[in-house]
């Protein structure tokens, strides 16, 4: 026989992968919240109708109980008392028998069996007719005959015996005991639990159909939530989350959408400053080239053109070492575990070494540069952070201002912060220029074509001072100079 092996065999592999399949499906869709939501109000919603159809059932089982044992006792008690008033132990079995039809009668409205001994535990009376003419030393008699009363309910609660003494003259001459089986009881019981069953599953049913619905409801935001993260995932940063309402899904969108603006502004700045680190290192390589090309394209070039085109070069070159080296400053700045060298030293002494730096530079353009000091002022932090970023402001105050103009700068301290205050008469910075001074790259146009700077100055400054936990404000008017002012904690 030859076997088929084309398709036969590679069956139940496929069967058992889709069966995988539609497992991980189901497990996938079991660790949904929707799901465990569904799950949680089911049982929540369910359980205490279980719970309560229990105690329902122990209660109405407990009264059905305590009120056989009290008829039982009650029946037992009649009875032993008309014993006694009929001297029923004392006259022989014929003159008993009005007198057992009538306990005949109470055992059938009692639904019970009765049994009657005389004091020797003889049985007298029985009305199963089961256990007439023996001597019956059941526990429960014998404790009777000794002037006792005896109740027992089995642990099943299916049987219960009540056992009292027949008694005269203050002695016991004889014994009652019933018997009473709980079948009409247990019949009932069986009955409420059987519909305490049904209600409980038409109920859960009813739950189960309404939390779904329920859970659908309240997933359906997420789910919107959700697919919207999922297309801003994927790049779609000008996807919004559109949910109406003020519960916590729409809060929660609204949270996103936050995110995915400032997400966009960060991609658009990371844009932005990629196009200009282009444009700021394109521009002296474009000037670096120009200059050797001349310089090729001459023939017999003096040495006073070369070492000119040389100095041009060099120039260049150092304006993009500048560009690099304040690139690498801020990209330092914005690790966020930068630590601070911190250690305690004279904010004046700083601030008069770098004025004393930079004078030559104001010489060269006749600016005056004056330092007033209201007090002394000692503080904590990384000196050399602090020395840069008050550099940056003092040469900034310098390099655009007008010649012959001025430059200010005051030292003042509370006893939580210090004060730097930088004013110069320059050329200003427009309103509309001065929520972007601390963006890096930004200059002025007037800056722009007046000086070569690199437009990272501001934002390496504000970044050190932020570090430190203080704060700079800008305040300008245009051709009538700037004023900064920055505060630093103390410690």
């Amino acid at each position: 026989m030859i076997l088929n092996r084309t398709n036969r065999p590679e069956q139940p592999f496929e069967v058992h992968g889709a069966l995988r399949s539609a497992m991980r499906a189901i497990a996938n869709n079991l660790r949904t919240l929707r799901t465990k939501l569904f799950f949680t109000y089911v049982v929540v919603g369910l359980l205490p109708m279980l719970i309560f159809g229990g105690i329902i059932r122990d209660t109405v089982e407990q009264h059905f109980i305590e009120r056989r044992v009290w008829q039982l006792r009650s029946g037992a008690t009649d009875t032993a008392i008309e014993l006694a008033n009929w001297r029923y132990m004392h006259v022989d079995r014929t003159a008993r028998i009005i007198a057992d039809g009538m306990i005949t009668e109470r055992a059938r409205e009692l639904s019970s069996r009765i049994i009657i001994t005389n004091d020797m535990a003889y049985v007298l009376f029985d009305s199963y007719g089961m256990l007439v003419g023996r001597t019956n030393a059941h526990p429960d008699i014998l404790a009777a005959l000794s002037g006792g009363t005896s109740e027992y309910t089995s642990e099943d609660r299916g049987l219960i015996r009540v056992a009292l003494p027949v008694m005269y003259d203050g002695a016991a001459i004889g014994a009652v005991m019933i018997i009473h089986e709980m079948t009409d009881a247990n019949q009932l019981l069986t009955i409420i639990g059987t519909q305490s069953m049904h209600l409980t599953l038409l109920l859960g049913g009813v739950v189960a159909i309404f939390v779904f619905l329920i859970s659908s409801w309240l997933m359906e935001p997420l789910r919107h939530v959700l697919k919207g993260v999922h297309k801003i995932s994927d790049g779609h940063l000008d996807e919004r989350i559109k949910l109406e309402g003020a519960d916590e899904f729409s809060a929660l969108g609204v949270a996103v959408n936050d995110m995915t603006q400032k997400l966009e502004k960060v991609e658009t700045a990371r844009q932005e400053f990629v196009s200009n680190v282009s444009h700021e290192l394109k521009t002296p390589l474009s000037s670096i080239k120009v200059l050797c090309e001349s310089l090729l394209h001459q023939d017999e070039v003096e040495n006073d053109v070369y070492r000119e085109f040389l100095q041009d070069i060099t120039s260049e070159v150092d304006r993009m070492a500048d560009i690099i080296n304040e690139l690498l400053n801020l990209v330092r700045l914005d690790e966020t575990e930068l630590p601070l060298n911190i250690s305690n030293f004279n904010l004046n002494k700083l601030v008069a070494d770098t004025i004393k730096r930079l004078k030559p530079l104001a010489a060269e353009k006749d600016i005056s540069v004056d330092l007033a000091e209201v007090r002394q002022v000692n503080m904590d932090g990384d000196e050399m952070k602090l020395t840069l970023a008050i550099s940056n402001l003092i040469e900034n105050a310098i390099k655009y201002n007008n010649p012959g103009g001025f430059v200010k700068i005051i030292i003042d301290a509370d006893n939580k912060s210090a004060f730097l205050t930088v004013s110069d008469n320059g050329v200003g910075i427009a309103e509309e220029d001065q929520t972007k001074i601390f963006s890096r790259f930004f200059r002025v146009d007037k800056a722009r074509d007046g000086q070569s700077g690199t437009g990272l100055g501001l934002s390496i400054t504000q970044k050190i001072i932020l570090l430190h936990k203080g704060s700079i404000r800008l305040n300008s008017q245009e051709n009538e100079g700037a004023t900064f002012l920055v505060r630093i904690p103390l410690r």
